[in-house]
């Protein structure tokens, strides 16, 4: 074989060993899962046709005789030397690159692993706690876990409104739809109504996360259904709560501000029954002879009632023991046979069958007042077994007010009685000290005149004459004073300013008084007031005529900051208070005494020769007057005499 052939088979070889080491670094570095033969083969074929194309290049650009053997194999030696040097560089390098590969492979797959543990982990944790967790992305739902289903009675789809449009309730829909079109808001509660017909509350916190990607919303969701009954339930107490004590505090009110008793408890049932259904009731107050008085009652079907109608304690039956034991009852079902129907059988009265066929439920309160019984408060429903222990609780609120109330009727009754005596004592001393001394001057000067003319002395007959008409004209006009002030018909029908004005023209009429009469506004007072006042202003009138030899009186009645103001003076000749008091006169003591007992107050201001000014000042014990611009009046004139 020639040299040329040898030659181009030690190139060749070398081309293909330099060719399979750079297969083999490439296979490493780029491709190391796969076995490389065909990258093998073909960078072997390369390089061995690049080995050929370089030799016959070097041929055709050296064609003289080759060196000599030896330089040859030189060359090839330091040429072998040179491609290991390079081949085993290569090869480090390319172990180095197979390191970091290797190296990085191992991070990635560290890395899948940590990111497949970790997704594990959190899904592990989103399907075994309480809320509900949703992952919505641009739009789309991407994750949810069980509970979420649970929540809503099926799983939802679809991003934040299309989840409200199909679950919440159409004013919730309304309200939230309303504030996300404003803003994105951070939570929300709102009612939902599942597949199944339950009405559940859910609160939802919301938060989102952008990206390169796009919009991911996070949604966990909680049932709070049990906490926001609850604060219903509560809100719902509190309501109840504020309205029972309103109610107390209005039936207090109403007992300060009247004493007529019948009209003020038909009030206070109709406040009852905002704090206690019932479909009868009715309050009695216990008698001296132990019978229950029916006081005021509220029924259907039953306008009137007997007067006096009662009920013997001793066929109260299972409703006596509200009374003798002073404890509540509750009868689940009375069977259309309440108190009100049993003291109507007690009359020997016919009671309609379908007059009590309501009454089923009953509860029964004692009315306590220091540890006595006042009477008692009745109440049937017609439902069976209605009322319970909270009813209890209600009622037993109001009848202490009511015994309060009944108590208050009794004391007035009593001390009108007494202030009735007062009145016929009095009227019997003026009598006594005013007309019976005039009539019994009538009768000397009668004898006196007779024995004058007998003896014909016709001069004093007429001087005695003169003096009984002018006893018996003093007398008549006491006697008209007296009865205008027992009784001015003007005061019962249209009250104290009209008795005033008719009283003030009686004495401008009689005993030639100018008068005036200043009313501010005012047209009627609280009833209760209204005699008393009256009789102050009489008893101060009555005096002036008799001993105050005035030209003019003047009387202003007015209100203020709910006090009633009663100002009369006049320019007679006064007197020494202090003086009359000592003297034991009734006048001042009797008008102290009615302003006394209305909770007011009087003074009196006089000096001889200086006139005198007697003022009363009474409260309106809650009243408020008939005409509707009192309140304003009054308090403009107020800041205009200040």
């Amino acid at each position: 074989m020639s040299r040329v052939f040898w030659r181009r088979l030690l190139v060749t070889a070398i081309s293909l060993v330099v060719g399979l080491s750079l297969a083999e670094g490439i296979r490493r570095l780029f491709f190391p899962q796969s076995n490389g033969w065909i990258l093998f083969c073909l960078l072997g074929i390369l390089a061995a046709a690049l080995g050929l194309f370089l030799d016959l290049r070097l041929a055709a650009v050296f064609p003289g005789p080759f060196p000599p053997s030896e330089e040859i194999q030189t060359d090839l030696l330091q040429l072998n030397r040179e491609l290991e040097e390079r081949a085993s560089l290569h090869q480090s390098e390319l172990a180095r690159l197979n390191v970091e590969l290797t190296l990085q492979i191992a991070r990635h797959q560290q890395a899948e692993d940590t990111a497949r543990l970790n997704e594990e982990r959190f899904r592990n944790l989103a399907d075994n706690i309480q809320e509900g967790l949703s992952i919505v992305e641009n739009g789309k739902m991407v994750y949810m876990n069980e509970r979420v289903c649970e929540i809503f009675g099926k799983c939802p789809e679809g991003d934040l409104r299309q989840r409200v449009r199909d679950f919440a309730t159409p004013e919730e829909a309304a309200r939230i739809n309303a504030l996300l079109t404003r803003k994105s808001p951070p939570e929300l509660q709102y009612w939902i109504r599942r597949p199944d017909g339950k009405l559940r509350c859910i609160r939802e916190h919301y938060s989102t996360v952008r990206s390169e990607e796009g919009r991911r919303l996070f949604i966990v969701t909680s049932d709070v259904t049990e906490r926001a009954q609850a604060y219903q339930n509560l809100e719902q107490a509190v309501g109840d709560r504020t309205r029972e004590l309103s109610t107390v505090l209005e039936i207090s009110q109403r007992i300060a501000s009247t004493l007529e008793l019948e009209p003020l408890l038909n009030l206070i049932l109709d406040q009852i029954a905002s704090i206690i259904p019932y479909s009868g009731a009715a309050i009695y107050t216990l008698e001296e002879n132990s019978r229950l008085k029916v006081a005021a009652y509220q029924l259907p079907n039953l306008p009137h009632l007997a007067p006096s109608l009662s009920l013997p304690l001793e066929h109260a039956g299972r409703f006596r023991p509200v009374v003798t034991e002073k404890r509540v009852i509750i009868i689940e079902d009375v069977r259309g046979e309440p108190p009100l129907a049993q003291a109507h059988k007690s009359a020997g009265l016919a009671v309609p069958s379908a007059l009590f066929q309501h009454s089923h439920s009953w509860i029964g309160i004692p009315l306590l007042l220091r540890g006595e019984v006042m009477g008692l408060l009745s109440l049937t429903h017609e439902q069976p077994g209605y009322y319970t222990e909270t009813h209890t609780r209600l009622a037993q609120a109001v009848s202490h007010q009511i015994a309060v109330a009944i108590e208050n009727a009794r004391l007035y009754e009593q001390a009108q009685d007494l202030a009735t005596l007062g009145e016929r004592n009095r009227i019997a001393r003026e009598l006594h000290d005013s007309v019976t001394q005039l009539l019994y001057g009538i009768s000397l000067l009668s004898t006196a005149a007779s024995h004058s003319a007998n003896k014909g002395n016709v001069h004093q007959a007429q001087e005695n004459l003169t003096e009984i008409k002018d006893n018996a004209l003093q007398a008549l006009q006491e006697m008209r004073l007296l009865i205008l002030e027992l009784n001015p018909p003007l005061l019962q029908k249209h009250g104290l300013v009209a008795a005033l004005k008719a009283s003030l023209e009686s004495i401008e009429s009689r005993a030639g008084l100018e008068t005036e009469l200043h009313t501010d506004g005012v047209e009627r007072l609280p009833r209760a007031v209204e005699p008393d006042v009256y009789r102050i202003a009489m008893e101060a009138l009555n005096n002036l005529v008799r001993y105050a030899r005035a030209k003019k009186v003047t009387v202003d009645l007015q209100t203020r900051s709910d006090w009633i103001i009663l100002d009369i003076r006049d320019n007679g000749v006064g007197f020494d208070i202090e003086r009359v008091r000592d003297g034991g006169g009734m006048g001042i003591h009797n008008m102290e005494q009615r302003a006394k007992r209305l909770g007011g107050r009087l003074e009196i201001s006089s000096r001889p020769g200086e006139g005198t000014r007697i003022k009363a000042e009474i409260p309106l014990l809650g009243h408020s007057t008939e005409n509707s611009d009192w309140t304003r009046t009054s308090a403009e004139n107020a800041e205009k005499s200040n």
